[in-house]
């Protein structure tokens, strides 16, 4: 594991596993902002494969179906645009766990955005939980472990992450820049703490997308003029006002800064959630599903003229006054 904070969880689980003492359910919730679906997809990697040691040998029948994506006996549930997870996927996902291993070995299967499981959906996988097939794994990743059932949480073994301190993260950054850091780096790395590779990308200068969610931030409390976006772009300022919905959401919901994934555009989104007269979780939720509709239409319909779609959309975000 080349994340160097990931490194004891992963010893304690590939420990587990060569002690068989494993279990059949996994949460690990999908902190991306410390590289949690590279730690999953090591881990699913593992558990596929036909010879793994301290991790998956990466050439066994198993290793290479799973590189070119065709793994008969790995399963992949996730939201479609945002929406909820569903009973019926649910239903059809146990239906396959229950099904005899294509490659005599392990099934995994992984829900992610498990968050958006609806009561019944995750009432449904109780069951599969409660007596799982032989040789049959589950990984759950929402957003926060207590974004699911008490009844889920207490048949899964919980993964937690420790966050590298501040002196870690900037001996961690000059290794990956292979230089030091300026003052002023240093002090920008302070809004990314608990966010290493949040951090990284923004000493890196992979800063274009932060940069247009920061601009659709300030438009969206009326304190910069919204973008003219052209027909090169206009997907990514769609993707842009997307994060910006989603970032809106995780502040509402009080996580702290280094779960958020914008930690310093933190200003701009309590200004937001001022300014709503009410409900903003339901003004949220109304936007992001026009955005996924928009999203959903350029992907179906060519000849659509985006840049104009993307300006009709934001008219309606103009702030109260």
């Amino acid at each position: 594991m080349h994340l160097p904070w990931l490194r004891e969880p992963w010893r304690q689980l590939i420990g587990e596993a060569q002690q068989h003492r494993l279990s059949h359910a996994h949460c690990i919730p999908a902190r991306e902002e410390l590289g949690a679906s590279v730690f999953t997809e090591n881990f699913v990697r593992f558990l596929l494969c036909q010879n793994p040691t301290q991790q998956a040998c990466g050439q066994c029948k198993s290793c290479l179906l799973w590189a070119a994506e065709t793994h008969p006996d790995y399963y992949e549930l996730k939201s479609d645009d945002g929406r909820a997870i569903g009973v019926d996927k649910i239903r059809e996902l146990t239906h396959q766990l229950q099904q005899t291993a294509s490659q005599q070995g392990a099934k995994v299967a992984w829900i992610k955005e498990a968050h958006r499981l609806t009561t019944e959906a995750a009432n449904a996988l109780l069951k599969t939980l409660e007596e799982p097939s032989p040789n049959t794994y589950l990984i759950l990743s929402p957003e926060r472990t207590a974004d699911l059932l008490p009844t889920l949480r207490s048949r899964m073994q919980l993964h937690r992450f420790v966050e590298p301190d501040q002196a870690a993260l900037e001996h961690w950054l000059t290794q990956q820049l292979k230089r030091s850091l300026t003052s002023a780096e240093r002090h920008l790395v302070t809004s990314y703490q608990g966010a290493p590779l949040t951090a990284l990308a923004a000493l890196r200068g992979e800063q274009d997308e932060v940069e247009r969610v920061a601009l659709i931030a300030r438009a969206a409390v009326g304190a910069a003029v919204w973008p003219q976006p052209t027909k090169d772009d206009a997907n990514h300022w769609l993707m842009a006002s997307i994060a910006w919905l989603q970032e809106l959401l995780r502040v509402q919901q009080q996580l702290p800064p280094h779960r958020c994934h914008y930690p310093q555009l933190q200003e701009w989104a309590q200004t937001w959630l001022q300014q709503q007269p009410s409900h903003p979780v339901t003004t949220l939720s109304h936007r992001l599903s026009l955005c996924y509709n928009l999203r959903h239409m350029t992907r179906e319909q060519s000849g659509l003229n985006l840049p104009l779609l993307l300006q009709n959309l934001w008219l309606q975000w103009q702030p109260h006054r």
